[in-house]
């Protein structure tokens, strides 16, 4: 039995009495959780409801603190200087406070761009045009994606750029299966990807020869300047270009064919750290006027977000076994 429940007993109380006065407290408690997941108030409510689904005796206990660990319900004077509120600020129209709710839910703001994503998965308009700006090419390695695949890693997915962000076309980009699964609910620099451009129409690039264009003309004069001209002039111009200077949409597809990925890069970023492969082209395009996220929910480095998090985290204000546990009758 945890501590926070083994401590919602009554100090004294054993056996079946003791029994009776947790299942109390729960009961309330459980109610509280679910009227709190239902209006999304990131873990705040009013004494009105806590008088709604509870009485003195039961509201008392989640209020109080046994074994040296935290009470289930906070007060204001108390819950203000618990470390579940660490970076956040009481909201001043609530009196009372559950308990590290946001260490193990997400929060309003979190919720929004979860739904806001799925919905934008569901879109046929949206995944259309997508496929038709990005051809059906993985963005991550430049594979050609099978739309009917829906098994190996060759498959056609679709991937939010930034995870925290749902923006249609602006954030929305394909991805094969396999890239997917690696990049995972991270950012392309946390799992040490590179975001290529879209292969769109912009004219061909072969060779150094016609990409370089900048004062002397390439056509006229291949014969009179082949000394000075041309050779210093490719080597500036050509790959930067295509990389930081490219449109939102369409972008160049110079270079959509080579594989920029590196399989065991540590990469960096949102849930990462170290460097990726390169800086790559920018995000897929500008922020639109429709944009959600990422979440205002200030999160530490031990509790991200619930959407997010790949393992839960078990600190020490969590539940766990007492120093010395009541001997209760059976």
């Amino acid at each position: 039995m945890s501590v926070k429940v083994r401590g919602l007993a009554d100090p004294g109380a054993t056996g079946l009495r003791a029994k009776r006065q947790r299942a109390e407290a729960l009961g309330v408690w459980v109610q509280l959780l679910s009227w709190v997941s239902g209006e999304r108030s990131d873990g705040f409510l009013t004494a009105d409801i806590l008088d709604l689904f509870g009485w003195e005796e039961a509201n008392a206990r989640l209020l109080r603190a046994r074994y040296g660990r935290a009470p289930l319900l906070h007060r204001r004077e108390d819950g203000e200087q618990c470390e579940c509120m660490t970076g956040r600020a009481w909201v001043d129209d609530y009196e009372f406070l559950i308990h590290d709710y946001l260490d193990r839910n997400p929060s309003r703001s979190e919720n929004d761009v979860h739904r806001a994503k799925a919905k934008e998965l569901k879109n046929s308009a949206l995944k259309a045009a997508v496929r038709a700006r990005d051809g059906d090419i993985c963005r991550y390695c430049g594979r050609a994606c099978q739309h009917s695949d829906r098994v190996s890693d060759a498959g056609l997915t679709f991937d939010h750029v930034d995870p925290e962000v749902a923006d249609g076309m602006s954030n929305l980009v394909v991805a094969c299966r396999g890239c997917n699964r690696r990049k995972s609910k991270r950012t392309p620099e946390a799992a040490g990807l590179v975001l290529l451009p879209a292969p769109g129409d912009a004219q061909p690039a072969p060779g150094p020869t016609s990409d370089p264009g900048p004062d002397p003309s390439p056509n006229p004069g291949p014969d009179s300047s082949p000394n000075s001209a041309p050779d210093p002039s490719p080597p500036p111009v050509t790959t930067p270009a295509t990389s930081t200077d490219a449109a939102v949409y369409p972008q160049s597809s110079t270079e959509t064919s080579a594989l920029t990925q590196v399989a065991a890069s540590p990469g960096t970023g949102r849930v990462g750290s170290g460097t990726a492969p390169s800086t790559g082209p920018p995000r897929p395009g500008q922020p639109t006027a429709y944009r959600i996220g990422p979440p205002t929910t200030p999160r530490g480095p031990i509790h991200g977000s619930p959407y997010l998090r790949t393992s839960r985290p078990a600190p020490e204000h969590h539940a766990g076994h007492p120093p010395q546990p009541d001997q209760e009758n059976r």
